[in-house]
């Protein structure tokens, strides 16, 4: 009866039957069951959680990108048909300023993690410590601006567009980013556990495209004019307006260029806000299933409860009527040890 005294003073004072699953009688097969699978739930909610802030900072980043590329098409808007020189001088530094910002935003971290990186969250998505208005990209695809004049427009986007491919010679981008096409890289994309065999993409990775981006056919045989990427096409045409310093409409394909220019960061606009779409979208989703996992753990924690909970009315009146027996028996006990053997003939 002590014994049983000491199990229900633990079952009224923390609430559950047993302290071990052995105590639980019947009912520990059930415990046992049911315990993994709400670890395993709250795992997956963490994961979510974890997701979800990624994801709004990958949001807000793309929000950022979008509005230094509106920020470059109004300037590119100005310069079309200027006959000052300073006017183009004015865009080309401003170009340059919005490419220092545009490697701060590449470069945003949520926590520990290079949200644009990918799989390779510890490394800087743009290497480098120096601004990309210095990079030998940006050398590069001035080296070509430079030749406008002779070459065309055309020509100078096309070799713009070449030279700033994500996997070119002279990258910008992190190793692991630098190594693969466009096309391939949205396979860099982290991934995360958030159910049972459900895989969900986290995040976008710098050098992906996005489900329009902009490609000319190659049955035309023409070189594209986008790179497949639209943050790699926004930095080409910010490093091609870094270069227009000095030039006005009196230089020979000026115009026309500024024109290409004003076209490719509209359709740049468009694929940005459509990658922030879908970071929306991955949001929704993410939030759906974790109110479904939510339901879950509630079900089975109830269930859960109903195995190893102690009833506090029951436990109650068990205690008390334990209590009796005992005082009972050591009040019998007691009196037993005062009679004689008189007592018992």
């Amino acid at each position: 009866m002590t014994l049983e005294q000491e199990s229900l003073t633990w079952q009224g004072s923390d609430g559950t039957l047993s302290p071990t699953y052995a105590g639980l009688g019947s009912a520990r097969s059930t415990a046992i069951s049911l315990s993994p699978k709400i670890t395993q739930i709250k795992a997956w909610q963490s994961n979510i959680t974890n997701a979800q802030t990624d994801l709004t900072v990958t949001a807000s980043a793309l929000n950022q990108l979008v509005s230094l590329a509106q920020s470059l098409a109004t300037s590119l808007l100005s310069i079309s048909g200027t006959t000052q020189t300073s006017t183009a001088a004015a865009v080309s530094e401003q170009a340059k300023g919005s490419l220092t910002e545009l490697k701060t935003v590449l470069n945003t971290t949520s926590g520990a993690n290079y949200i644009f990186s990918g799989t390779d969250t510890n490394t800087p998505t743009v290497s480098g410590t120096g601004s990309l208005s210095d990079s030998a990209l940006a050398t590069q695809i001035s080296s070509i601006v430079g030749s406008l004049s002779t070459a065309g427009a055309t020509s100078v986007m096309q070799q713009a567009t070449a030279a700033a491919m994500p996997n070119g010679t002279n990258s910008v981008f992190a190793k692991s980013l630098s190594s693969v096409s466009a096309t391939g890289a949205a396979n860099l994309q982290r991934v995360t556990v958030t159910n049972n065999d459900s895989l969900t993409n986290v995040g976008i990775v710098a050098t992906q495209s996005s489900t329009t981006s902009a490609t000319t056919s190659a049955a035309t045989g023409n070189p594209p004019t986008s790179t497949g990427s639209p943050i790699s096409d926004l930095m080409r045409d910010m490093m091609i307006a870094s270069s227009i310093g000095g030039m006005s409409s009196s230089t020979h394909g000026f115009s026309d260029m500024a024109s290409q220019l004003y076209s490719s960061v509209e359709t740049t606009i468009s694929q940005l806000t459509e990658l922030e779409a879908s970071v929306g979208s991955t949001q929704d989703s993410l939030t759906a299933q974790s109110s479904l996992l939510t339901n879950v753990q509630s079900t089975l924690g109830d269930q859960l409860s109903d195995s190893t909970n102690a009833d506090p009315a029951t436990v109650a009146t068990q205690i008390s009527a334990i209590r009796l027996q005992l005082e009972a028996s050591y009040t019998l006990v007691a009196d037993m040890k005062n009679m004689t053997l008189a007592n018992y003939i």
